[in-house]
């Protein structure tokens, strides 16, 4: 298979910020390169494209191009006849987008896009709908090869992969995955197959926070079943609402608007009465301990807590997809469609200018 991994992946993050070989093991390489050396040690024709070549030692590139890897800071060529194109590729200033834009005519036929921990496969896809228009080229498919572990260390095992379930419209097909998971296989990997919009949250470094959610979710049901004794529908209810205010809050005003509007003081309070059976609900004892040294443990976005003001209301209670289904009543699935596209576009273009 025609692979092209677009992105080496930074050395000097990897060795000299996260000190990964000390913390995780491994050696070098690291990030998209790593995937671009497995793939090619698993027998695939393997491109790896970045404009910082120059920059990678000399020994790395060597051991790359003895596995069989190409080496090159041409995109379009790079791109020339691929079947999977993989975006190991940053944030900042919308890289990705032009990356994929410019390819895009250069890819093989019901060749794949594959996003991987920098960028939203459905915000990808759908920043490009105007120019797979205008080139003609709705054979391509988007998906991920995710890795949900930074390649090249112990810890990556696995590859999340986007699937259409969830989406209205198919982003992919059922053969496209399949290269996908023949790709993954052949290097190694496990294969998890993920709706398109959720592979983020579950393999993105956030995936910390959703784990933390989830079992905190879980924890709650399993109390107000087994001694709260409510209804089901209410106990659904009340953890929609707690994680959509909780995630409002922070896409609105920030860890410091967080701590400072939710009120720690209170919940502390409010936590304490909510402990029914300490054995049966360590995430409720360990979330009680947290509150009472968050100034010990965050001091600074405690003291950014303490000079937050709010500029302006924002709509947080209501779960996001109950907003959605009424927007789509009062405007139209269209309209929705574009309102939601330029949103995800703004969104994902400025995460990086937010320090």
């Amino acid at each position: 298979m025609k692979v092209t991994v677009y992105g080496f992946g930074s050395l000097n993050y990897y060795l000299h910020k996260l000190n990964v070989p000390e913390r995780l093991g491994g050696e070098p390489p690291y990030g998209g390169s790593a995937m671009a050396l497995e793939f090619a040690k698993a027998g695939h024709d393997v491109t790896l494209a970045d404009p910082h070549l120059d920059k990678v030692p000399d020994d790395i590139k060597s051991k790359l191009e003895t596995a069989g890897v190409k080496l090159t800071s041409d995109d379009t060529e790079a791109a020339k006849g691929a079947e999977v194109a993989i975006l190991f590729t940053p944030f900042r200033g919308g890289i990705t987008f032009k990356i994929a834009e410019n390819i895009l005519p250069y890819l093989g036929e019901d060749a794949v896009i594959c996003t991987t921990c920098t960028m939203s496969v459905l915000v990808l896809n759908s920043y490009l709908q105007n120019a797979i228009f205008m080139e003609g080229r709705e054979d391509i498919g988007f998906s991920t090869m995710h890795p949900a572990a930074i390649p090249g260390t112990p810890q990556h095992q696995h590859y999340l992969i986007a699937t259409n379930e969830l989406l209205r419209k198919p982003i992919v097909t059922d053969e496209q995955i399949d290269k996908l998971k023949n790709l993954a296989i052949d290097a190694g990997k496990k294969v998890y197959l993920l709706p398109a919009e959720l592979v983020s949250a579950v393999g993105d470094m956030g995936i910390v926070t959703t784990a933390i959610a989830f079992t905190g979710a879980i924890e709650y049901y399993r109390i107000a079943r087994d001694v709260l004794k409510t209804k089901r529908s209410m106990t659904e209810f009340q953890i929609a609402q707690s994680l959509q205010v909780v995630s409002s809050l922070v896409a609105k005003y920030g860890l410091g608007g967080l701590i400072k509007l939710l009120n720690v003081d209170a919940m502390r309070d409010s936590l304490k009465s909510m402990i029914l059976d300490r054995e049966r609900q360590p995430m409720t004892v360990t979330a009680s301990e947290l509150l009472e040294k968050i100034g010990e443990i965050v001091p600074e976005l405690v003291k950014e807590a303490e000079e937050f003001s709010p500029s302006e209301a924002v709509y947080m209670s209501a779960p996001s997809p109950m907003l959605v289904e009424y927007m789509e009543d009062l405007v139209g699935d269209d309209v929705l469609k574009g309102i939601l596209r330029e949103s995800w576009k703004k969104f994902y273009e400025g995460v990086s200018d937010r320090g």
